[in-house]
This record gives structure tokens, C-alpha cells and sequence, in this order.
């Protein structure tokens, strides 16, 4: 059985998932689709818009064969470290490619930029413009790459970045998959028979949240509108986690808060001096700057909600959502091959590997209007669609 790997989120999922599944299984000829999913929480730094188990569902639904979550201690961070963190498992799963959508859609060009950035030289390029206190390390290591490559690979767009990310992983690991990329566009619905809309997932978060579900509909496969219809949960947004946060940096101290992974260059103060806004705009707006985005804000923020101290060790973990028969018989014929702990059960593993995810859970049913309760990572087993 031949399988690729695709890393996704699926806040919430769309025509544009449903057509980049559908390409990943075709255009590899694979028997078995491996989906790395972020859980509770989505990259950007906030509550994913629906539980993980109902994207699980929609994944399934839409194709995948295996979802497995992409542990929160990894989802919280920076591009390469998530990126990092998923190649590494859909290298242990055996998947031989890596399938992922692209502003730029060659991955000759990713594959060129992985190399360069793989040079020692490349680094130090990095660290010399680092040297100018205004840059983030993302924009420092944008302008080092257009140094070296021009404009064969425009790494500010947002899929791109994870896309650099997860080829430069591979490059670094001695390249256990193959690089395939699918351009990206909301204009690829013309390669489509049926043409269905497609738009981006912010875009249709935002007609959720605004009440336009009808409008929303057309940018959705069927069975995932028909999720979220049914659902009784409330959609999940920053401003849902805000009063936790806000608890947490006005009644701990600045050092106490300054042990977290991600603060750093004292921002520890900004964010105990912005927690006065009772409103997480507010809150948001005082932090960000050029230097500091909203999403590495917001990172930042879930790192001191869930305690991610710079101290803290994790390792990584496989740990099972969901699958179908497909899913079934490629696990089975792998599983005694994984290096990584393979996580069925979370009442069977080991403390340390779960213990991040599982207080996520947590923190994720204490908003207003969650279904999800406390324990669900115990009481929930993988999900299993025939």
C-alpha cells in the first residue's frame, strides 16, 4: 500500500480541502491518504473553530484514510517547528510523499530553496540581518531567501512558508518523502467538473461568525456544512479564550509569565500591561506590531494558558483520531515499524506524551458554548467510518 501525507487544520473544512484530498490520492496514486491534524488549537494561536473530533469526522468524510493529531506543544510555534514536527511523523508513518497546496505550485522551487536554506552560510545570513532589532526571524529569513533565489519562491505568502517549512524538515531528515505541491488558488475551482465556489478558510470562518451561514454553504462540501448545521457548539474565536488569559496575566507575575516558552525580549510586560482591555481586539492591537504578529501573539498567548515552559521537554507521538477500512489495514501493516509511540488509548499512554493535549481539551471545553466535555480525550475512542 503506497500513502501520502497531507498537514491540515480543516478550521473549517471546504471545497478547496475536499479538491486538495482528491488530487493528493490521484496525482500520487495512493491507496492510503494520512491526515496530521492540529487538535484543540490551529497554528494561528487560537481555539480551532470546531473540536477536533468533528474535523476529525469531516476529514474522513472527505477522504482522508488516517487522521492523527499534530501534538498542541508543536502546533504552538513557529512555521518550522510545526512543520518540522509533521514531516517527521508522516516520515515514521512510511507515507512516501508529501502532498501540500501552494501559492507557487513547483516544487522544484521548493526543493531548490530547502537546499540553499540547508547551508550553513544560509544561517548566518540570517542571524547578520537579525542584527536589525525591527525584523522577525520570518522576515529576516524571507529577505535572506530572495537573496539567494530571487523570485523563483515568494516564501510571504502564507502556504508557501509551510510549504519552504515542510520541504526544508524533509531536507534536514535526509528526505524520507517526495516533494508534491498543488498550486493554490481560488481560481482552481475551473479545473473542477462541477466548478464548486471555493474561497479561503478565514474567508468562511468569518461568514460563520458573522451569521451568514447561507452564504458560507456554497463554499462547503455537503456533509461538513451539514456538521456544523447540526452542531449544538458554539464556533470557537480567540475572544472565547480571552477572559482566561486575561485571568492568568493579571494575577500571575511578569516572571512567572517570563518562564513561558515563547516570551521573550521582555514582551511579558506588554501583555500584562494590554490585559487592562477587557476586549481581545483591544488586547491584540496594543501587542502587535511589525515585529510581533497577530498569530505569534496569539501563539504566544495559548503557551501561558497552557504552561509551555521553556524548560519543558516533549516528545513526539502518533496519536490516532480517526480512520476507515483503508486506514485499518495500511496501520496495521506499519504499525510494528513506528519509532514513535502509537497512541490508540490515551488512558493506556504515558503521562508525558499526552499531557499537553489533554489540559488543551480541557482549557477548550471551559468556553462559553463548547460540547466538548473535560475527560473527552478519555472517553472518546478514534473515530471509525466504513
Amino acid at each position: 500500500m503506497r500513502a501520502t501525507g497531507i498537514v491540515v487544520e480543516y478550521n473549517p473544512f471546504h471545497n478547496g480541502h475536499l479538491y486538495h484530498l482528491n488530487e493528493a490520492r490521484k496525482q500520487t496514486n495512493a491507496d492510503c491518504i494520512i491526515a496530521i491534524m492540529s487538535g484543540s488549537f490551529v497554528q494561528r494561536g487560537e481555539p480551532a473553530i470546531l473540536d477536533k473530533w468533528m474535523r476529525t469526522k469531516m476529514a474522513l468524510l472527505g477522504g482522508a484514510d488516517l487522521v492523527f493529531e499534530l501534538p498542541v506543544r508543536f502546533v504552538m510555534q513557529q512555521a518550522d517547528i510545526f512543520a518540522t514536527e509533521a514531516v517527521r511523523m508522516l516520515a515514521d508513518l512510511k507515507a512516501e510523499n508529501i502532498f501540500f497546496g501552494s501559492e507557487d505550485g513547483s516544487k522544484e522551487a521548493f526543493i531548490e530553496a530547502a537546499k540553499l536554506a540547508n547551508q550553513d552560510d544560509f544561517e548566518l545570513l540570517i542571524k547578520e540581518k537579525l542584527e536589525n532589532k525591527t525584523l522577525s526571524y520570518g522576515a529576516a529569513l524571507t529577505e535572506a531567501l530572495h537573496e539567494k533565489m530571487g523570485d523563483r519562491l515568494d516564501i510571504t505568502f502564507p502556504n508557501n512558508i509551510l510549504g519552504f517549512h515542510y520541504t526544508l524538515a524533509n531536507e534536514k531528515m535526509n528526505a524520507p518523502l517526495q516533494i508534491e505541491t498543488l498550486k493554490r488558488t481560488t481560481q482552481y475551482a475551473e479545473t473542477i467538473p462541477k466548478k464548486p465556489a471555493v474561497t479561503s478558510a478565514t474567508a468562511i470562518r468569518k461568514m460563520l461568525l458573522q451569521g451568514h451561514i447561507t452564504q458560507a454553504k456554497k463554499y462547503m462540501p455537503s456533509f461538513a456544512y451539514k456538521e456544523i448545521i447540526n452542531s449544538s457548539a458554539n464556533l470557537m474565536t480567540f475572544a472565547e479564550i480571552y477572559p482566561f488569559l486575561r485571568y492568568r496575566l493579571l494575577t500571575d507575575s511578569p516572571g512567572t509569565i517570563s518562564k513561558i516558552n515563547s516570551v521573550t525580549e521582555g514582551i511579558e510586560n506588554r501583555f500584562v500591561k494590554a490585559a487592562r482591555h477587557e476586549e481581545a481586539e483591544d488586547f491584540l492591537n496594543e501587542i502587535v506590531t511589525k515585529r510581533y504578529s497577530r498569530a505569534r501573539v496569539q501563539r504566544t498567548a495559548m503557551q501561558i494558558l497552557l504552561h509551555f515552559e521553556k524548560q519543558d521537554a516533549v516528545s513526539p507521538y502518533l496519536r490516532l483520531l480517526g480512520m476507515n477500512q483503508t486506514g485499518q489495514a495500511y496501520l496495521s501493516k506499519v504499525k510494528k515499524d513506528l519509532e514513535l509511540p502509537l497512541v490508540t488509548t490515551i488512558s493506556k499512554a504515558k503521562e508525558e506524551l499526552i499531557a499537553y493535549d489533554v489540559r488543551a481539551t480541557k482549557l477548550y471545553s471551559l468556553m462559553e458554548g463548547s460540547t466538548v466535555q473535560p475527560d473527552s480525550d478519555y472517553l472518546k475512542r478514534p473515530l471509525i467510518y466504513w
